[in-house]
């Protein structure tokens, strides 16, 4: 019996998390040559004002969910604050001005998307597998 045995590089699991905390620029594919100079939604400064953002709104919102435009808008601020470091392919050019007022717009919820998309993709990392190896291994064992 022939038997190719693939296993998983543990070193390419490992996170660039320089690249995910000083950012990095990342395409959105839905927008065709359209990117953004990203941080990681997993850096801690981010996490902690997200984790703060939504105790807030739990208590000026206790009896319901916080509206999703006011969601959209204080997640907006947030990666104004801690995520988003540049855009490239937007008919207006990057300024932390521009960026604060379009993202904190709910009418602009596609680009907070787009930015939280590519904060998600920063993290992705490339697998290897070391190289299959063929030989034969012994029969399963008979039972007496």
């Amino acid at each position: 019996m022939t038997v190719n045995k693939s296993l998983v590089v543990l070193a390419s699991l490992r996170a660039d998390l320089q690249r995910e905390a000083e950012g990095d620029w990342i395409k959105y594919p839905a927008w065709k040559g359209v990117e953004f100079n990203v941080s990681a939604l997993t850096k801690p400064e981010y996490e902690t004002a997200r984790d703060l953002m939504f105790k807030r709104l739990g208590q000026l919102y206790p009896e319901s969910q916080p509206p999703k435009e006011i969601v959209t808008a204080e997640l907006g601020s947030l990666f104004c604050d801690h995520i988003l470091h540049g855009w490239r392919g937007l008919d207006v050019p990057y300024t932390p001005e521009v960026a604060r007022e379009t993202l904190t717009n709910p009418e602009y919820r596609a680009v907070v998307s787009a930015v939280e998309f590519c904060a998600v993709k920063i993290t992705d990392i490339e697998v290897k597998f070391t190289a299959a190896e063929k030989g034969n291994s012994s029969p399963p064992s008979e039972r007496a």
